[in-house]
């Protein structure tokens, strides 16, 4: 189980990761840079599951507070504000030093319209707090509380969109979902006015509702590992 979880996990974010690597030449006087980012989830997900419907069934919770939908002949989950929160640490794609514009504490709002296979289109808004704007000895901790007042109160920060699709897929005996989207944003105040950021994020995951990896079986491997990698290029 290991093995094939970190197989799929390095093997599928890099194939999908290339295409963001390799964007148009840089205009006369416009720098870009390519990152390369993890996105680790808090293990205090979700902040919220915000309004969560069930089209033609009955709105369940398993045994670790989850939603699904019961007595439903289509299985359909419809979720709309859900919000998510982890630490997003991004490298230049070249040095492969740590970029401090876009590392730091990530924000996620969240929308879905999932099948019975929990699969489906989905999106969102995003917020990146870097650790550098809120102090020198801050860095983000993916075990601790949620900084509601570090992202509330950001002097400088990212803010973006986010959309694409969640699909179901088979390895073997062990089954998975992946979650392939799209962000764009744009920097605001301090170091950050008027940066702009476009890339692609890929998210596997092994649940139906989505959950950070520190509840999984430790026979997973994936403990220590992000949810996920971004790719994308930061353009002043």
């Amino acid at each position: 189980m290991k093995n094939i979880a970190t197989f799929l996990l390095s093997m599928g974010l890099l194939l999908l990761s290339l295409p963001a690597l390799s964007g148009p030449p840089a205009d006369a006087g416009v720098k870009r840079t390519d990152i390369i980012g993890e996105d680790d989830w808090a293990i205090t997900n979700p902040i919220s599951l915000g309004t969560i419907t069930c089209p033609g069934g009955e709105l369940a919770f398993d045994t670790v507070g989850m939603p699904f939908c019961a007595n439903s002949n289509t299985g359909r989950l419809h979720y709309r504000d859900s919000v998510f929160w982890g630490c997003v640490t991004a490298r230049n794609a070249v040095t492969n030093e740590i970029d401090p514009r876009m590392t730091g504490i990530a924000y996620y709002e969240i929308w879905g319209n999932w099948d019975a296979e929990s699969t489906g289109p989905v999106g969102g808004t995003w917020k990146v707090v870097p650790s550098k704007a809120i102090g020198p000895e801050y860095t983000c901790e993916r075990l601790g509380p949620f900084p509601e007042e570090q992202v509330v109160n950001a002097s400088e920060y990212w803010l973006g969109t986010w959309n694409g699709k969640r699909s179901y897929q088979e390895f073997g005996d062990m089954g998975f979902w992946v979650g392939e989207f799209r962000l764009v944003g744009k920097g605001y105040d301090g170091t950050l006015e008027g940066l702009h950021f476009k890339g692609e994020e890929v998210v596997p995951t092994y649940t139906p509702f989505p959950v950070p990896y520190e509840f999984l079986p430790p026979d997973f491997g994936l403990y220590n590992k992000a949810e996920g990698i971004l790719t994308g290029t930061i353009t002043e």
